[in-house]
């Protein structure tokens, strides 16, 4: 018995048959089309209505250009995975030294040998709800859905999936930890504390220079006379190696120093060469903050702030000491080197509450 049910398959503005045929196999019926790639495609199912059913939805994703090759995402996750992370050209060692940490601690033991085409979002949830379980923290299971979904990202727009089966999946909420903010006393204090290392203390305090920034200073990009520096560098330690690149914005930028901050680089940079770093390790060679953290945690208790006080709140203060003396958003901006306006905002719009009020309080006199 051949019984041929004809249809037609949308395919953009041309038009090409899809049939439906019994045929004599363990699963009787035959779905086929024309791809819009010109190639003929079939599938057999044990019931007639799974055959209509694939047959429409092939000719939906035809008609809305959402067809992908059905064989195209053939391909294993691992495969995959090495192929899109060589692909990543514009990314620093310090992100690559992530992703491949996440992949091969998380997202290839899980997904490796499975085909692209049989990851779903039912696999992904339950996967992240697996991690949950483990009692991994949330930053943790975030970065590695953000990987997962870049890299499926990548499989979409090659044409090997139709959409990203990871795009819908949630990851749980992380708890945004308190910013810390420094008065300039205490930030006195925790220089003192520093000993040797209390000029980086406070250039980091008051100019909101990153970690990799001001250890990848230079002599020659610090100018005493006219209180500015270039901030044309930084460093960032991958697997126990120092790479120096640009900054994280790939933006070059000049920041204006007090003279209290000034005062005491002086005595670093005078009479160096112009290539040398302004902070080194004990024994010459790059600073690590593996170096420095017994010292930073010895400052931190002698000088009595925050107990558990990051290197990174020293940033976070230096923008809290600008925004104190009538510093606009757009002069922290350019002064932490954020890619926008609305990225400092963001970050420490609270800060400007006082702004706020000031200007209520004008509104009143000129109009109440």
């Amino acid at each position: 018995m051949d019984e041929t049910i004809t249809r037609r398959i949308g395919v953009g503005p041309r038009r090409s048959m899809g049939s439906i045929q019994r045929i004599d196999r363990p699963k009787p019926w035959r779905a086929r089309y024309r791809a819009p790639d010109g190639r003929q495609l079939s599938k057999t199912f044990k019931r007639k209505i799974d055959a209509e059913r694939w047959l429409r939805a092939e000719e939906g994703r035809a008609d809305r250009g959402e067809w992908v090759d059905p064989t195209a995402g053939a391909v294993r996750y691992a495969q995959w995975a090495d192929a899109w992370l060589r692909g990543l050209h514009s990314i620093g060692p310090k992100t690559r030294h992530g992703y491949e940490s996440l992949l091969r601690s998380r997202v290839v033991p899980t997904f490796g040998e499975v085909e692209l085409r049989q990851i779903s979002t039912a696999v992904v949830r339950a996967w992240v709800a697996a991690m949950a379980d483990e009692g991994l923290s949330g930053a943790r299971i975030r970065q590695a859905l953000q990987v997962l979904r870049a890299s499926l990202d990548v499989a979409v727009s090659d044409g090997l999936l139709a959409k990203n089966p990871a795009s819908a999946v949630k990851a749980p909420r992380v708890e945004k930890r308190r910013q810390r903010f420094l008065t300039a006393d205490e930030l006195g204090r925790l220089a003192n504390a520093a000993g040797d290392y209390g000029p980086l203390v406070w250039l980091l305090g008051w100019s909101g220079l990153r970690w990799g920034e001001a250890v990848a200073l230079r002599v020659g990009r610090v100018d005493t006379k006219r209180r500015r520096l270039r901030v044309e560098e930084a460093a960032t330690e991958v697997g126990g190696t120092i790479h120096f690149g640009p900054p994280k914005t790939h933006e070059t930028r000049t920041v204006i120093l007090p003279k209290l901050v000034v005062s005491r680089l002086e005595p670093l940079i005078e009479g160096r060469d112009a290539g040398e770093l302004v902070f080194t390790a004990p024994k010459s060679g790059p600073l690590r903050q593996s170096n420095f953290r017994r010292t930073w945690r010895r400052a931190v208790e002698a000088s009595d702030v925050y107990d558990d006080l990051l290197i990174h709140d020293l940033r976070d203060t230096a923008a809290s000491l600008a925004i104190a003396t009538g510093a606009s958003i757009q002069a922290v901006q350019r002064m932490l080197g954020h890619a926008s306006a609305a990225m400092t905002l963001d970050t420490y719009g609270s800060l400007f509450t006082e702004d706020l009020e000031d200007l209520a309080d004008r509104m009143d006199e000129r109009y109440g």
